[in-house]
């Protein structure tokens, strides 16, 4: 029997369909931009993924999957570490939200 492919609209309609919130939407995109940032800093700095893990007390896999942007997998804890040790520093602004 063949499937339908649904298609989305929207990043936000995908999102909902997935039954995430909005909060958790605006989570995920803030930190793909981090992430973003960081691979950006460690390349600039001309560091390994391997240098990174062993500064933010990790194994190089981690930093892989970080930079591959697997989001669910990379929690806010080590993102940050990896600010600190990469020497980024972090502001959270809220994004558009809706009530």
């Amino acid at each position: 029997m063949k499937s339908k492919t649904e298609r989305f609209k929207s990043v936000r309609d995908f999102g909902r369909a997935l039954g995430l919130s909005d909060v958790e939407m605006q989570m995920i995109r803030q930190k793909k931009k981090l992430i973003q940032r960081l691979k950006d800093a460690r390349t600039k700095k001309g560091l390994s993924q391997a240098e990174v893990a062993h500064l933010v007390g990790s194994k190089q896999p981690a930093i892989a999957r970080m930079e591959a942007g697997q989001v669910s997998q990379v929690s806010m804890d080590f993102l940050l570490r990896a600010a600190l040790v990469l020497g980024l520093s972090v502001t959270i602004k809220p994004g558009r939200i809706a009530a």
